[in-house]
């Protein structure tokens, strides 16, 4: 692909998950603080069709690069950004599932276990932003820092999905509790799965652990 086509989809993907964390911050804000929710519903589904809407971009993009360059394809490549764009695409779509939770009154403000769930807020805020980090640079060593640091936080999440599901955890909200974290878990794995893009053969690309 021309350095052209490549810069416009870097910075295609870098816009998409700029809004990933925005859609992100409202969602957790929703459960873990006292936003109003019909002050940030607007925000929130507005940024995720903008999302969207780069997504087919990106496609477009790959579409045209393939018609003017048929007989050059980097096949891989394209498989590699169209692995991202989706993945990144899919951190908005749990991001609404999110928000639904707080929407049927299911909120985390108040309780123990605030502070955790504030922290993993942090954690996996920070994940998005490494991400498009290392979409802009090009250094594996900071990727392969991303996967380690997103499968630590995907296995912490298990343990507390299992302890939930063992009715070994007490909760205010056992249902939602399940729901938030399984939503979380999916949003890192998507997370770990476009960095998987940037620096796995084709054929390996969302199959870290096999």
């Amino acid at each position: 692909m021309s350095k052209n086509s490549l810069d416009n989809i870097d910075a295609k993907l870098s816009e998409m998950l700029t809004n990933s964390t925005r859609v992100f911050d409202i969602s957790m804000n929703a459960l873990l603080g006292d936003t109003n929710l019909d002050s940030v519903r607007d925000d929130l589904y507005d940024t995720d069709k903008a999302i969207n809407e780069l997504h087919r971009e990106v496609r477009r993009e790959m579409i045209i690069h393939s018609a003017v360059n048929s007989r050059n394809l980097d096949i891989p490549l394209l498989l590699s950004y169209m692995t991202m764009s989706k993945d990144i695409e899919r951190i908005g779509d749990y991001c609404k599932n999110l928000f639904e939770i707080a929407e049927t009154g299911n909120t985390f403000a108040k309780g123990d276990d605030l502070d955790s769930y504030i922290e993993l807020r942090n954690d996996i805020g920070k994940l998005i932003v490494y991400l498009q980090s290392c979409i802009a640079l090009d250094d594996e060593s900071k990727v392969q820092d991303l996967i380690t640091l997103g499968s630590s936080i995907s296995t912490d999440i298990d343990k507390r999905i299992t302890a939930l599901l063992e009715n070994k955890e007490k909760v205010q909200y056992p249902v939602a509790t399940t729901l938030f974290f399984r939503y979380l878990k999916r949003i890192v794995s998507h997370i770990v799965n476009a960095a998987t893009a940037l620096i796995m053969p084709t054929d390996q690309i969302d199959y870290l652990d096999e």
